[in-house]
């Protein structure tokens, strides 16, 4: 069984107050809500086993509240540039390059690419707010098999 977990990142500061969307930081509240999702995402039993955030400030922000909040210590974690603002052939691309020991994976971003995956994914019309995240499950073994078999997968859950 696989299982992924879109994550949106935590609300984020207005674009006035940054250089430029890369750096906005996450609000109190965005903080906060994000560490909640992780509890929730605990709670769920969807304890990740890999967690891959874009490198966008506000997301890799949102990546810590959530490793502090679900008390995920010592899961393997990555920034990647690619993640930012990504669509969804480029998600799914870096999914299959997961290696299938790896049954939970986490993916941290921005809309619309994470909405329109678990959208595409779930056969169900989603839209992530920030700090949501979608529970998808698929019973197969291997990435490659179940990211090539879009519209079957299970939404578990939308939290929080």
């Amino acid at each position: 069984v696989k299982r992924l977990i879109l994550m949106r990142h935590g609300e984020a500061e207005v674009m006035l107050a940054a250089k430029n969307d890369k750096t906005r930081r996450l609000t109190a509240s965005g903080l906060s809500a994000s560490v909640r999702t992780g509890q929730e995402i605990r709670a769920r039993g969807f304890s990740p086993e890999l967690i891959l955030s874009s490198d966008a400030e506000r997301a890799v922000e949102t990546l810590e509240a959530v490793m502090r909040g679900g008390a995920f210590v010592g899961i393997p974690s990555k920034t990647l540039g690619i993640l930012y603002l990504a669509d969804p052939e480029t998600l799914l691309f870096r999914c299959c390059e997961v290696d299938d020991q790896t049954n939970t994976l986490l993916l941290i971003g921005h809309n619309p690419g994470w909405s329109e995956t678990a959208s595409e994914l779930s056969n169900t019309h989603l839209v992530l707010e920030t700090a949501q995240a979608a529970l998808l499950e698929h019973s197969s073994d291997s990435w490659g098999d179940a990211l090539n078999d879009s519209g079957s997968w299970r939404l578990k859950a939308i939290i929080p």
